[in-house]
């Protein structure tokens, strides 16, 4: 039988900020982001020739590139008047400039070039929401270029620390027996993962973040980590089924999947019939699997901002059009983890740092007929 599920919201309220936008000034800067990408990049380049004249001819497609990266850390700040993404950027963009011994001046131009071409587009309190928000942009940037911004400091417990190495060296062997090691104390696989392999993925983000692992590193990691989760997984008895369907899937764009992993595998041990998509997958698509397996969970992942519109146009497609069962709809991704009040804001049910509290949130979902009081 097609039932509708009872939908909830958990994590924090979304921010009424004052630098939102209204509808239609959401509409006037969406419509003109691209005109102001070209706006914007050409007079950067030409009050700026000495950043950009090692790209030639394509140091104007490196700018607009540097403008559409920043516009998408702004972009939240308009919409849903949340401030974190942008400030984390900007004081990450200080550090990283400071580093190199680069001014920030050309970010500050920027920022002001920007606040003259919105100008012509938004008008009364939306041309105040905005000017203000790029006042306050360039005050972060100010503040903290005479500083050095840190990464909030990850501690790994000793098993955790040789976890981290072992990913790095890609040494699958000492992944799995530091697993099975934690298995062998009591804990479940999906404790284990979350206790050993998800800090210490944690650890080589932050050291790539730092500049002092390679890319090549660090993909070596996150495959090495794939491989030994499918080996571990492969090894457990088989699960109960309880008759429940859970979709899981990165939207168009992201390609940040492995929390994603191993949440989907977390399902399927507690009993789940679980669909695992993977990374950039095309919302029509994803749409149409969705109806074909008429889920009872879909599960979405937003890693940076620009994967937030993605997973809310899908949202709202599920919400609007969905005529099987109604699935509770969970995100989760670093940027949900850094900024829980996103995910409602892009309409979904419930967010999860982990797989444990995935299965757990979503399992006290089932079992109840009322909704869970806002946090």
């Amino acid at each position: 039988m097609k039932t509708r599920m009872a939908r909830t919201a958990t994590g924090c309220s979304v921010h009424s900020g004052r630098f939102r936008l209204d509808e239609e000034g959401v509409r006037q800067f969406e419509y003109h982001r691209e005109e102001l990408i070209r706006f914007s990049s050409h007079r950067i380049t030409a009050r700026f020739p000495e950043i950009y004249v090692d790209g030639g001819a394509f140091g104007s497609d490196r700018c607009r590139e540097e403008l559409t990266f920043l516009l998408e850390f702004i972009r939240p700040a308009l919409v849903f008047g949340i401030l974190e993404p942008l400030e984390d950027c900007l004081r990450w963009l200080s550090a990283l400039l400071q580093r190199r011994g680069l001014s920030t001046e050309a970010v500050l131009y920027a920022l002001e070039e920007m606040k003259i071409c919105l100008s012509r587009y938004l008008y009364g309190e939306n041309r105040q929401c905005m000017t203000d928000l790029l006042n306050h942009a360039a005050m972060i940037l100010c503040e903290d270029n005479g500083g050095t911004f840190e990464d909030e400091a990850i501690v790994l417990e000793p098993a955790a620390g040789k976890m981290m190495q072992a990913l790095i060296r890609g040494d699958r062997s000492t992944v799995c027996m530091l697993i099975e090691e934690a298995l062998s104390e009591g804990n479940s696989l999906m404790e284990a993962e979350r206790r050993l392999l998800q800090p210490a993925l944690y650890q080589v983000g932050h050291e790539w973040h730092a500049n002092r692992l390679s890319v090549a590193r660090e993909h070596l990691a996150t495959t090495t980590a794939q491989d030994a989760m499918a080996q571990l997984l492969f090894k457990q008895p088989p699960s109960l089924g309880n008759g429940r369907r859970a979709l899981f899937a990165a939207p168009p764009g992201n390609r940040h999947v492995l929390g994603l992993r191993m949440i989907a595998d977390a399902f399927e041990m507690a009993g789940w019939s679980v669909q695992f998509l993977g990374a950039d997958v095309p919302l029509e698509s994803l749409l149409g699997q969705i109806q074909d397996f008429d889920p009872h969970l879909v599960g979405l992942t937003a890693s940076l901002p620009q994967h937030l519109w993605p997973v809310r146009s899908l949202v709202e497609e599920i919400r609007g059009h969905q005529t099987g069962t109604y699935p509770l709809i969970l995100v989760g991704g670093m940027l949900i983890n850094r900024v829980p009040s996103l995910a409602l804001a892009i309409g979904a049910d419930l967010w999860a740092a982990d797989a444990c509290d995935a299965v757990r949130l979503v399992d006290e979902c089932m079992i109840s007929d009322y909704l869970p009081p806002d946090c």
